[in-house]
């Protein structure tokens, strides 16, 4: 390739960028060292990588890496650092609600539980990380179907075929698509009893930078307490803990943006 095809300012920009090597903060005198470059030219990189949005000059004259970067890869973090990201909003919801707080996300056709943080009642829904439930009849799992087009939907409850868990169980697919639609619209889903007698649980989807649903947070706990009269309170608390999340995410829409059938 010929030599003036080679852009050097671009080179040292991508330098820059890759002597981060994962750490969430650095000092420009650290990026100077590891990028070999001269100091103002570090500068005057950060400098046009904050006015785009790429980097963020925090504390201290740190700097960090955004999220813009993974939003143009169409990624969004690993279920650890979600976890981790998402555990300081659930302490808030679990001091405010004292009911189990849940974080869980799609895995292998299941709801599968990333974490936990059970209430101190002595009558309470015990769950873990690690634990799985159902897609239909659990509040996350109805989140986490929300923006899915109805035939990757379908596709997923003919592959694990809903089973009666309660009376109140919906099994039909038809109508279990037409409950992903409601969750879509309000923005939030409900579990009356439907995955285990008695119990109540209100759940809301946590959106990556695409507007797909990567995880959703919810509250259970015994019906005489998560009552029907407590929902808006609830989901309230619940769609605006996810849109933040979702925000730091990347997500820059709204938690209840219908999508156009057939799309993600």
């Amino acid at each position: 390739m010929p030599a003036n095809n080679h852009i050097s300012v671009l080179e040292k920009t991508f330098r820059v960028l890759e002597a981060f090597q994962g750490d969430r903060e650095v000092a420009l005198g650290d990026l100077t060292v590891r990028t070999h470059l001269v100091k103002s030219n570090v500068f005057r990189i950060l400098f046009t990588l904050e006015k785009l949005g790429y980097v963020e000059k925090i504390r201290g004259g740190r700097y960090s890496l955004t999220s813009r970067l993974s939003r143009l890869a169409g990624d969004y973090p690993p279920r650890s650092n979600l976890s981790s990201l998402a555990a300081p909003f659930m302490a808030d919801l679990l001091r405010q609600f004292q009911e189990t707080i849940n974080l869980g996300v799609l895995d292998g056709g299941e709801v599968l539980y990333i974490h936990v943080l059970e209430c101190s009642h002595a009558f309470r829904l015990a769950a873990h990380a690690g634990m799985r439930s159902p897609l239909h009849s659990t509040a996350l799992g109805k989140c986490l179907l929300s923006r899915l087009p109805r035939p990757e939907i379908e596709a997923l409850l003919k592959a694990n075929p809903p089973r009666k868990l309660t009376t109140r169980t919906i099994t039909e697919i038809s109508a279990l698509c037409n409950e992903a639609a409601r969750v879509r619209s309000r923005g939030y889903a409900v579990d009356g009893g439907e995955d285990s007698q008695g119990a109540r649980c209100i759940g809301a989807p946590i959106l990556d930078p695409q507007g797909h649903v990567c995880a959703a947070i919810s509250i259970s706990g015994p019906a005489m307490r998560v009552k029907p009269s407590r929902d808006k309170e609830i989901a309230g608390a619940l769609m605006e803990t996810c849109r933040e999340i979702s925000t730091l995410l990347g997500y820059t829409g709204r938690l209840t943006d219908k999508v156009l059938s057939g799309g993600r």
